[in-house]
């Protein structure tokens, strides 16, 4: 038996394995980074959509008013909207939790993108007991890392309460706002 028997690569077969390897990765790597952003917008929007929904049917259920708004420090609805977002039941209005069985859910900050918040005049969205977000309408983009406007995602709070998702009606790759123009994430 030959103890030096051949176990090994030559070194024609080595380049021939790395110039496939680099060319498959060319293709995968562009496609990667469009998964990435897709799931990224993807597990953004259905936390934010459960806890509207959940603020929603709990204000509608429990006939109280529900808070949802960016909780600080100081357990007062913040103008900060980094802080964790947190719907709470608030039936007294006061945009603070007092008691931690008034959390009904919290959504911690985004892992990938950023969530940005246009709510009006106010640092909070409000469901009444009928369900109705009357006064409190706003909406929500999250905006990929990379700042692609084709990658951006809107929900906007309508006055009964319910999230609707902005959708690409002119085809052109980009979600329309309320409005009809293109989202964009530039300058957010």
């Amino acid at each position: 038996m030959n103890i030096y028997s051949k176990c090994g690569f030559t070194l024609v077969e080595l380049a021939i394995v790395l110039a496939l390897s680099s060319i498959i990765l060319a293709f995968a790597i562009p496609g990667t980074a469009n998964l990435i952003n897709h799931s990224g917008r993807h597990a953004a929007l259905a936390d934010l959509i459960a806890t509207l929904n959940l603020a929603r049917n709990t204000a509608i259920n429990e006939q109280t008013t529900v808070t949802l708004c960016a909780i600080g420090n100081d357990s007062k609805c913040a103008n900060d909207w980094s802080f964790p977002i947190v719907a709470f039941r608030d039936p007294t209005r006061s945009r603070q939790i007092t008691n931690d069985t008034q959390i009904v859910r919290v959504m911690h900050s985004v892992e990938a993108g950023r969530l940005v918040v246009r709510s009006g005049i106010h640092n909070y969205f409000r469901f009444q007991s009928s369900g109705w977000s009357r006064g409190t309408l706003g909406h929500f983009i999250w905006c990929p890392d990379s700042d692609d406007d084709r990658h951006a995602a809107q929900v906007r709070i309508n006055m009964g309460g319910r999230p609707q998702v902005a959708r690409d009606y002119d085809g052109d790759g980009v979600v329309e706002d309320a409005s009809g123009d293109p989202i964009t994430c530039e300058g957010i």
